[in-house]
């Protein structure tokens, strides 16, 4: 039994040999007969003409005016005491693209509060106690730049800008302490001349009416400013 083992294993053996050396010469025998192109290193190169035309930019030059000075005209709403006229100047001065410092100045006058127009009592303050003065600083954050447009072919720079300051009001005889919030947009109907439309809020106590009490008085105005 173990010999005819040993006699398939032989024959099994004899025949994968011989079938190794068919393959083997006949794998020569191809490689042989195979022609192979020579490399070359060479790569054929292209040229291609580009036309660029050069044009020559100038460019604009910007104005570095840092200084502002400014008029405007508009109501403002006195709490308890109507809405008046208001005039005011301002000066200010850009410290950076962003940030800017502006001093102002304004005066209104009151009117009749709604008690002296019901009821028939000798006016509260005299025409000289009714007249409204400010004076203070503002801090001035300008926020979104860009263009407004009047058609199709007409457009101007504009900018819109937050303020936040304080001051004294002289109002009813006495002095008070006033915080100012506002908001300014500005069309600039040239590089040193702006159209500006605001509103703000003038915010101080008062006891003329008996009691103390904060008072809100808004502000709306337009005006024209120069650069210089």
């Amino acid at each position: 039994m173990e010999i005819r083992f040993q006699r398939i294993f032989l024959a099994a053996t004899s025949i994968t040999f011989v079938l190794a050396m068919s393959f083997s010469a006949h794998a020569t025998s191809t490689m042989a007969n195979m022609s192979f192109a020579p490399f070359s290193s060479e790569t054929e190169s292209e040229t291609v003409d580009v036309d660029v035309k050069t044009e020559h930019v100038l460019e604009d030059i910007l104005d570095n005016e840092n200084f502002e000075l400014g008029v405007q005209f508009g109501l403002l709403s006195i709490e308890d005491f109507e809405s008046s006229p208001w005039v005011s100047a301002h000066f200010a001065y850009h410290i950076t693209e962003y940030f800017y410092a502006k001093a102002l100045y304004g005066t209104a006058e009151g009117g009749l509060t709604s008690f002296e127009r019901l009821v028939n009592v000798p006016p509260l303050l005299t025409d000289e106690q009714r007249k409204l003065k400010y004076y203070g600083l503002n801090i001035g954050y300008n926020l979104m730049p860009g263009e407004i447009f009047l058609g199709r072919d007409l457009a101007f720079n504009s900018l819109f800008s937050i303020e936040l300051g304080g001051g004294n009001t002289e109002f009813a005889g006495d002095e008070k302490f006033t915080i100012n919030i506002g908001a300014n947009y500005r069309v600039f109907v040239t590089d040193w001349l702006t159209w500006d439309i605001s509103m703000s809020d003038y915010i101080f106590d008062t006891q003329i009416t008996g009691t103390t009490k904060t008072t809100h008085n808004l502000n709306f105005t337009t005006g024209f400013a120069v650069y210089f």
